[in-house]
């Protein structure tokens, strides 16, 4: 898709002269492989600290929903989405789904 400069906003309110789209929202489901895991999980056990593969899973989940939220803004010729949340259930043991939601808009 053709890049535009997007605004991203947490705030719960739109923008000031803006018409909303709707909500959109960008989706990723991560896992960690079988060795990680085990790692993981024997570290948790033994040590403790932060289990840095999983931190990684995280934040690769959390770039690919951002992304995919954007295309879904890009597709609807959007200025910006506002009240930015994310979800974070897990859905099985080692793998997350990540969920970028907001709502859309165009400034008229």
């Amino acid at each position: 898709m053709q890049s535009k400069d997007l605004i991203l906003s947490t705030s719960t309110f739109p923008p000031s002269g803006s018409r909303d789209l709707g909500i959109i929202y960008g989706v990723s489901c991560i896992s960690t492989n079988f060795i990680r895991d085990t790692l993981a999980s024997v570290k948790n056990i033994t040590i403790g600290g932060e289990l840095t593969s999983y931190s990684a899973m995280l934040k690769e989940g959390i770039s690919k929903a951002e992304e995919r939220l954007r295309d879904e803004a890009m597709r609807l010729n959007a200025d910006g989405v506002y009240a930015v949340k994310i979800a974070t259930p897990q859905i099985t043991t080692g793998a997350a789904e990540i969920i970028m939601y907001g709502t859309a808009f165009n400034y008229v």
